[in-house]
Formats: C-alpha cells, structure tokens, sequence
C-alpha cells in the first residue's frame, strides 16, 4: 500500500508523469484528510502541463502558455503570485484555507504552492501545510 493518499496517474503509451510536489493536512471538524500531489503531465508529442489531483476537493490544471501570459501580468502589477485553479478561502466562520499560488520572479512562472490549513477540533486554524516546487521550464 503507498504511503500517499493520492497519487498520479500510471504512465501509458500516449502520457507519462513526474511527481513534482505533495501535501497532506488534517481536518478534525469533519474527521477527514485532504491530500493533494502535483505531476508533470506530457504528452506522447512532447505537450506538457502541470496538474493537481486533490483525495477531496477539486484541482488544477497549469498550461506553459496561460500561465506565462498571467506570470507576466502578476510581475506588472508588482504581485509575488497569484492564485489558480480550485480554492477555499477563509471567512470569519470558516478558517479553512486551500489555495493554489503560481510564484512570479522577473514577470514569469518560477514556483507552484500547495497551500493548505485546516481546522482544529474546536474549529479554530491548524498550522498550514505547504510544499513549494520549481516550474518546470
């Protein structure tokens, strides 16, 4: 049995892929783990992407060219990342927070992060879990 909870797909014939990152965290309000793994998908013509696969929520999907069209407009605006794919931000009476940040240096992708915080029993913010990779250039 893997010691993940979610994981990427098999390589086949037409798709291979590469685990870049994963990030698990824990929500005692609802008993429940989250998990999230991020891989390097590419096609059998050299085509690649980045993809999240979450164990309970949504994910995302990062294409080279929609992402360096947003890096570039980020890096304009003077903003460190911006945010892609599913999120779940906090509110005054849920502090859970999952989020999806594409990290800017010089108006171009250079990192992803997985950023997660749950809750603990009482409801209040858990410490957040993250892992950050390098863009696969």
């Amino acid at each position: 049995m893997s010691q993940f909870l979610v994981e990427p797909p098999a390589n086949t014939t037409s798709q291979t892929y590469q685990q870049l990152g994963y990030v698990a965290a824990y929500d005692a309000v609802l008993n429940c783990d989250y998990a999230f793994v991020a891989y390097r998908e590419t096609d059998s013509d050299g085509t690649w992407r980045v993809r999240i696969r979450s164990s309970q929520t949504a994910g995302a999907v990062f294409e080279p060219a929609a992402m360096t069209s947003q890096a570039r407009a980020t890096g304009a605006q003077g903003k460190p990342w911006f945010p892609w794919g599913y999120s779940f931000d906090p509110s005054a009476e849920d502090p859970r927070c999952i989020q999806f940040r594409v990290h800017v240096k010089d108006g171009k992708p250079a990192e992803i992060e997985m950023f997660v915080q749950l809750r603990k029993f009482d409801g209040s913010a858990d410490t957040a879990q993250t892992t950050r990779f390098a863009w696969p250039a």
